[in-house]
């Protein structure tokens, strides 16, 4: 396919990437190049310096973990990240997914961070995490997709929580966190799971790791099971879920959730997706969202 800011990124890198097929695109573009055996994740940031900072962290820990024989996806050997005007990429080597494999479970990903978790102290020094990810900075770039009393709640919504996060008391600890960690980040390969997507690597609460499978059961109507098998895993008890911190940070979780369709919400199904979700926050009902 031809696609200009691949084919720019792709020039730099020395890579052919003639033969690309779009894997997904969500917050990143990803791309698999077939002749370079590679895989492409390229994300529009603007030029950011914040950004650059944090797709270089994610080149070089994921080096760092593989080199401590953490399983992940690991980095090409080329100079990267590479930013090209708007647009920032890194690339990877690509994996082939074990076609007869079972799908990752919350007992799978709660192993995992685990070992994550118990890995010593990395050699840099990482950005501390932002429990809201982009949402005010997309936020700040889509007041005109959102009506005034929505857009309005949104920023208090989330400079509130910023204002009580700095002062929360967080279960776990401290220390490297995935930042996206849930099942859909985990790959078959070799007979193992490999952990993908190491663009919110970070410095915070680990029990921000173990969020996105409460939120998948609290919000999405995954089985409760899931948090469970999550918290066997791992080591924690399941009633972790009624501690404030927790609470504190499903509460981001939420609020993170809607930068994405923040940044796509001229799409009508995900414009809908977006009020329903904001209205349910903003009236305070637990009503079940759907992943677009």
């Amino acid at each position: 396919m031809t696609y200009a800011p691949l084919d720019q990124v792709c020039a730099v890198a020395g890579l052919d990437s003639n033969s690309a097929r779009l894997l997904h695109s969500r917050a990143n573009a990803v791309f698999h190049l077939p002749q370079a055996h590679a895989v492409v994740r390229l994300r529009q940031t603007g030029g950011s310096g914040e950004w650059k900072r944090r797709l270089s962290l994610a080149v070089e820990m994921t080096r760092w973990l593989h080199h401590h024989g953490f399983p992940t996806v690991t980095p090409l050997p080329v100079q990267q990240p590479i930013t090209v005007g708007e647009w920032t990429a890194t690339f990877w080597t690509y994996i082939a997914v074990d076609e007869q494999s079972v799908a990752p479970s919350s007992s799978d990903l709660g192993a995992l961070l685990r070992a994550l978790h118990e890995l010593p102290a990395p050699p840099v020094d990482l950005l501390a995490t932002n429990p809201l990810g982009s949402l005010l900075a997309d936020l700040s770039r889509s007041d005109l997709t959102l009506p005034v009393g929505q857009h309005d709640w949104l920023r208090e919504q989330g400079r509130r929580l910023l204002a009580e996060y700095e002062s929360a008391a967080l279960p776990l600890g401290q220390g490297m966190i995935h930042g996206d960690a849930h099942p859909g980040n985990l790959l078959a390969s070799g007979g193992r799971y490999l952990m993908i997507d190491w663009d919110s690597i970070s410095y915070g609460p680990r029990a921000q790791d173990l969020v996105p499978t409460l939120m998948g059961v609290l919000r999405f109507g995954r089985p409760p099971a899931n948090w469970v098998a999550l918290c066997d895993a791992y080591g924690v008890d399941p009633g972790i879920q009624d501690d404030s911190g927790v609470l504190l940070l499903c509460r981001a979780r939420e609020l993170r959730s809607l930068a994405a369709y923040l940044r796509a919400a001229d799409h009508p199904g995900v414009r809908a997706e977006l009020d329903k979700r904001l209205s349910s926050l903003m009236d305070g009902i637990n009503e079940r969202w759907r992943p677009i």
